[in-house]
């Protein structure tokens, strides 16, 4: 049985500059946008700049930074017997 919280966009959605392939850049279920047999979002320009530039001021991070990020702050926990954690892969 399929759920109807699928998060990917629809067939309609082909061809939308919203459209980024495992989710729509703008709403978060797009089945529920196609409900009622159109997308407020489907070709339009004014929500696609709007994307754009909500992009442009806050760049994401990567999964290496985020990976980085983690490890810098792992070596700085301490142990229950009050020894700084070394790092490394046994850690």
């Amino acid at each position: 049985m399929h759920s109807n919280t699928n998060k990917h966009p629809v067939g309609k959605c082909k061809g939308c500059p919203l459209n980024l392939k495992k989710r729509c850049a703008v709403f978060s279920h797009p089945k529920k946008q196609w409900a009622h047999g159109h997308c407020k979002g489907y070709m339009n320009e004014a929500l696609y700049h709007h994307y754009l530039a909500e992009q442009m001021l806050a760049p994401q991070k990567n999964s290496k930074q985020i990976r980085k990020e983690k490890m810098n702050e792992r070596k700085t926990i301490e142990h229950h017997d009050g020894i700084l954690n070394p790092g490394g892969s046994r850690w």
